[in-house]
């Protein structure tokens, strides 16, 4: 008997949001000229998580020294400069507000992000003239779980709150801790790959370049066959 699809939960960053090059900005400008790692290296090495896995691993491979309140100014600052680039320019992923939508018109859908909620919010507020506002039926933060990704926790609370049970809700993730969160929250998994290789991200179930190669129906027909 095949397990029925009643829910999708959605990563943001890199999935829904063309945002890692916004992120990496707003944080150079936070962490000020000491922080010397690459684009590429945050890419490789600084994604996945939240803020403060992302910066402390730049921190410790710029050789820089910090402790909680900087941590804190660093955020702040970050937080500042992240809704200021969003508004001035803020990309969707190819197909991915489509796909949203055609989804969430016939399943409850969520989101679960190592973003903050001031990040979604500034996001959301711009992304495709506002159509995602309201969209969710489940938003996790990493302002709301104790532990981000690779923690189950962010995907767990995010099914929950879609009164779904996870081995009937398909996650959609970009970064190996995202789809490590996922498969042990007890979900099936579609790992995109724009970032990723398929190699990187082995544990989900399938793999795809871009949400513009899959269809709602699409979605139905891999979880269900």
């Amino acid at each position: 008997m095949t397990t029925k699809l009643k829910g999708v939960v959605f990563d943001m960053d890199g999935v829904i949001i063309e945002s890692e090059p916004t992120h990496y900005q707003a944080i150079c400008e936070a962490m000020g000229d000491e922080m010397d790692q690459s684009y590429e290296t945050f890419l490789s090495k600084c994604t996945g998580g939240d803020e403060r896995f992302a910066m402390g691993r730049l921190a410790e491979m710029s050789g820089i020294e910090y402790d909680e309140s900087i941590f804190q100014e660093w955020s702040r600052k970050k937080a500042i400069a992240y809704k200021r680039l969003v508004g001035e320019s803020v990309t969707a992923m190819p197909g991915a507000v489509e796909l949203v939508c055609s989804v969430a018109a016939k399943f409850p859908i969520g989101l679960a992000t190592g973003s903050r909620r001031s990040d979604v919010d500034a996001a959301f507020e711009v992304l495709a003239g506002g159509r995602l506002k309201g969209v969710f039926k489940s938003i996790v933060t990493s302002d709301d779980v104790p532990k981000p990704k690779p923690d189950p926790a962010t995907y767990a609370r995010a099914v929950d709150r879609l009164g779904i049970h996870p081995q009937n809700c398909l996650a959609i993730d970009d970064s190996p801790n995202g789809v490590y969160s996922a498969k042990k929250a007890g979900m099936k998994v579609l790992g995109i790959t724009a970032i990723h290789d398929a190699s990187s991200l082995r544990d989900a179930e399938w793999h795809l370049h871009s949400l513009e190669e899959v269809t709602l129906e699409d979605l139905i027909n891999l979880f269900e066959g």
